[in-house]
C-alpha cells in the first residue's frame, strides 16, 4: 500500500491498514481521512504538517517516529504511549493538536507539549506526569482519572474542562485558567475543610 519512502501533499481516504507494520516512511503535509490504522506498528516514520480526520489509531505503536505540527480531529487514539516516539531536544510549540478526540489510557509522561491543543476530548486515565503543558489549550476536555504530577500547567486553559484532579502543591499552575464549580477540585488535595454557612 505504501510503496514510496516519502509522500508529500497526498490525501489518503478510507485506508484499511490495521495490524500492519510500516517502517521508515516520511509524510509531509499529508491528510488522512477516515483511515483505520488500529494496532499498526509505525517504526522510524515521520509525520510533518499532517492532518488526521475521523481516523482510528487505537493501540498503535510509534517507535522512534517523529511528529511535528500534527493535527488530529475527531479521531480515536486510545492506549497510545507517546513517549515511544522520537522528540526533539528543543521542543517546538504546538507539535501535537487534538480536537474532539478520544485519548484515553494514553501516556504523555515527561513530554514537552507547550502551546499544544487537547480540546473537547475524552482523556480518561491519561498520564501527564512530568509533562510540560504550559500555555496549552485543554478546554472542554474530560480528564477523568488522569494523572498530573510535577506537570507544568502554567498559563494552560482549563475552562469548561471537567473531572480533573490537580494538586496545586505538586504541579505548576500559575496563570492557568479554571472555571467554577470545577475549580473547587483544586482545594480537595489541601488539608482544609470547606464549609457552607
Amino acid at each position: 500500500m505504501f510503496t514510496e519512502t516519502v509522500y508529500e501533499d497526498e490525501q489518503f481516504i478510507e485506508l484499511e491498514y490495521q495490524q500492519q507494520e510500516l517502517r521508515s516512511v516520511k509524510f509531509y503535509d499529508c491528510t488522512f481521512t477516515k483511515c483505520d490504522f488500529s494496532e499498526t506498528v509505525f517504526t522510524d516514520c515521520k509525520f510533518s504538517g499532517c492532518v488526521f480526520e475521523n481516523c482510528n489509531m487505537n493501540m498503535i505503536r510509534m517507535t522512534d517516529c517523529e511528529f511535528t505540527d500534527a493535527q488530529f480531529t475527531n479521531s480515536k487514539l486510545v492506549g497510545l504511549n507517546w513517549t515511544e516516539a522520537s522528540w526533539p531536544k528543543l521542543a517546538r510549540k504546538g507539535m501535537l493538536r487534538f480536537e474532539q478526540c478520544v485519548l484515553s489510557h494514553s501516556t504523555f509522561i515527561g513530554l514537552s507539549l507547550q502551546n499544544g491543543l487537547i480540546k473537547n476530548c475524552l482523556a480518561k486515565d491519561v498520564d501527564f506526569r512530568e509533562a510540560d503543558l504550559s500555555k496549552a489549550d485543554m478546554s472542554y476536555t474530560d480528564f477523568s482519572e488522569s494523572l498530573f504530577g510535577n506537570t507544568n500547567l502554567m498559563g494552560a486553559d482549563f475552562r469548561h474542562a471537567v473531572n480533573y484532579s490537580i494538586d496545586p502543591g505538586s504541579n505548576r499552575i500559575s496563570k492557568a485558567k479554571f472555571m467554577m464549580p470545577e475549580a473547587t477540585s483544586l482545594l480537595y488535595s489541601m488539608d482544609i475543610q470547606i464549609v457552607e454557612e
